[in-house]
């Protein structure tokens, strides 16, 4: 073979593989691809030549991206044999939180029909994660300020604070007063059952006794044949069981009774400052209760007047109430005012429905007055929503004076029962009870 052939073949399979290098490296293929156009708002440092996935899988690339009308275009070639539906998403992905990024199709549905070549369609736009983070940690700044800011009451937080430190107090006298009140009311308790059993007791003697008198043997039966020995006898053991049924009656009333202190903790946001309510509830029997209170407590030379606040401070709630299943009706006394309040729990037969629900009174009817020269003469109208955290706690917002001045209030509720005062509750029913009965047989051996 001659120099001149040799040169040849070696130039000849020089070019052949620089050819075949810059088909590789430029990543070309002999595969038929159709072209599909996509635009974006932002398309998050997605890069040329970055691969086209549809469901996971390598499908195409992008050849493109370019700036058209203040819009990024990305320019694609998927494979001939791919078929891509006209509803499918189109998303920029990556490959981990700050991986390589590339273009995702997530398949549509095939009634939708196939998306043809040279077709434009619509991105999905990417969240920004460094923005979004931005935001949140602005809008947590603006919720602590907002928080912390001074109002004519104190901040929000420090209102909080004051409100668990009188709790606290209030709570420590209430264990001090238990603690001290504890073993006279164990010793009650105690003798009260005592008494009970020898009522049961007293109660058989008597019948046994009425039943002996009924009949004319043996000495006190010949006695009783006098018929206004017998009258006076037969009265006389009558009042005794009246008087012993009464008293069963009475002492089971002692563990009938159900008492509920409730504190309600509300801020109104155009006063800048919380107000709080007082209250107990009396259950004597399930299904009915009393509740009195005192609602927007405070002293006047303490407490600095602020915006639109009317509402009267220290009045008081007296109302006699009915529950039955999701319902809760109380009518009465409404901030010194007569009306009603309506309770409903719409999801009562669930355990974690019963955890909401919403409330509405109205009250003041022939309200008329003027107030720092605004004249009220509508009906106060308030509703709330209630969402409990457990049962001592919960959670809402309300909406007072609906007709007038309309006033959006955050909620907080504490709920708790306290056996001692019910207790003290029994005994007493119990005491006018005994009183009654008392009274009754002196009138009755009156002449």
């Amino acid at each position: 073979m001659s120099l001149e052939t040799k040169v040849g073949a070696f130039v000849v399979s020089g070019l052949v593989l620089i050819a075949t290098a810059i088909f590789l490296l430029g990543n070309y293929t002999l595969q038929r691809r159709y072209t599909i156009y996509a635009t974006f708002n932002d398309v998050a440092n997605l890069t040329k030549n970055s691969p086209v996935k549809l469901s996971g899988v390598e499908v195409g690339q992008v050849k493109d991206i370019q700036l058209v009308d203040s819009y990024a275009r990305v320019v694609m070639t998927i494979r001939e044999d791919v078929k891509i539906y006209r509803d499918a998403d189109f998303t920029i992905g990556t490959t981990g939180i700050i991986g390589s990024k590339y273009l995702q199709i997530d398949q549509g549905h095939p009634e939708a029909g196939v998306i043809e070549p040279g077709t434009t369609v619509q991105g999905t736009n990417p969240v920004d994660i460094q923005k979004a983070l931005t935001k949140a940690l602005n809008s947590l700044q603006s919720l602590m300020a907002d928080l912390n800011a001074p109002g004519p009451r104190g901040s929000l937080t420090q209102n909080l604070r004051e409100t668990v430190a009188d709790l606290r107090e209030m709570t420590a006298n209430l264990n001090d007063l238990i603690a001290t009140t504890k073993p006279n009311l164990e010793h009650a308790m105690a003798r009260a059952d005592d008494i009970s059993a020898k009522l049961d007791s007293v109660l058989a003697h008597t019948d046994a006794t009425m039943a002996a008198l009924s009949t004319s043997s043996g000495t006190v039966g010949a006695l009783l044949h006098d018929q206004k020995v017998k009258q006076d006898v037969t009265e006389t053991i009558a009042s005794v069981k009246d008087a012993a049924e009464t008293a069963k009656d009475a002492l089971s009333r002692i563990n009938q009774f159900h008492i509920y202190w409730n504190y309600d903790w509300r801020y109104e946001s155009a006063i800048q400052g919380a107000k709080s309510d007082l209250g107990l509830k009396i259950v004597p029997r399930p299904g009915h209760y009393y509740y009195a209170g005192v609602e927007n407590l405070g002293s006047p030379s303490n407490m600095a007047k602020h915006g639109n606040d009317y509402e009267k401070l220290n009045t008081v709630d007296g109302l006699l109430g009915f529950e039955r299943g999701p319902f809760d009706l109380a009518v009465g006394a409404i901030r010194s005012a007569g009306g009603g309040r309506l309770t409903v729990t719409p999801f009562y037969t669930s355990d974690f429905g019963k955890r909401f629900s919403v409330f509405g009174q109205a009250y003041n009817f022939g309200r008329n007055i003027v107030i720092d020269g605004r004249t009220f003469n509508k009906p106060d109208y308030d509703v709330g929503l209630l969402a409990r955290i457990n049962r001592f706690f919960g959670i809402g917002a309300r909406v007072e004076d609906l007709a007038e001045t309309k006033r959006f209030e955050a909620w907080g509720k504490v709920n708790f029962e306290d056996k001692d005062i019910a207790y003290l509750f029994g005994l007493t029913t119990f005491a006018a009870a005994g009183t009654k009965g008392r009274s009754a047989n002196h009138e009755g051996s009156s002449p």
